[in-house]
């Protein structure tokens, strides 16, 4: 299935780059999820594991009550973050660079590369380490887009510059053959 960037591009524009999240960014929605689920593990053993009479339900009530209610506070953080990596998209084309979050709702930050003034890179000690760090693209006219934890930003900025180095080189071109 097309995503919305696929579906915007215009006649003679491709996309260039698909930029991804490091792992990172999934680290705190499963370990909320594992956390959820251990004791739903451990419970389980408790009750069928024993190799005695396994300990009736009524005794652990408020146990199972609590290994529920984790499992569902802990499915739901890993589910609304699953969302998020499935319906944002970041990509780099031939004239643009966009950014779209959203499911039913649809945010899109979009800039023409030749808008582009500034690419701030932003990476901590942990995110050199790991490969990851985040990128402020900075353009006239549309303030501030801020990229979480993208997976090796050195080379997506190194890509977004290229990509405007060939839309001025084509620029440039289209102008000196106009001239002629």
């Amino acid at each position: 299935m097309a995503g919305y960037v696929d579906k915007t591009l215009a006649p003679g524009e491709e996309i260039v780059y698909r930029v991804h999240f490091n792992w990172t960014f999934s680290f705190f929605p499963v370990l909320w999820f594992a956390l959820g689920a251990a004791p739903s593990v451990m419970y389980t053993l408790l009750h069928f594991g024993t190799f005695s009479d396994p300990i009736p339900f009524s005794e652990l009530r408020v146990g199972w009550w609590f290994v529920g209610l984790s499992l569902a506070i802990g499915g739901l953080i890993l589910l609304n973050h699953l969302i998020i990596l499935w319906t944002t998209e970041i990509a780099v084309t031939t004239y643009r660079f966009v950014y779209k979050t959203g499911l039913i709702s649809r945010n899109t930050q979009e800039v023409s590369l030749n808008k582009i003034e500034e690419i701030t890179l932003k990476q901590s000690v942990w995110g050199r380490i790991f490969g990851y760090g985040s990128l402020v693209l900075r353009g006239t006219g549309v303030g501030v887009i801020t990229l979480p934890n993208v997976d090796d930003p050195i080379d997506v900025r190194r890509i977004i510059e290229h990509a405007k180095a060939a839309l001025r080189n084509s620029s440039d071109l289209e102008r000196r053959n106009d001239d002629d």
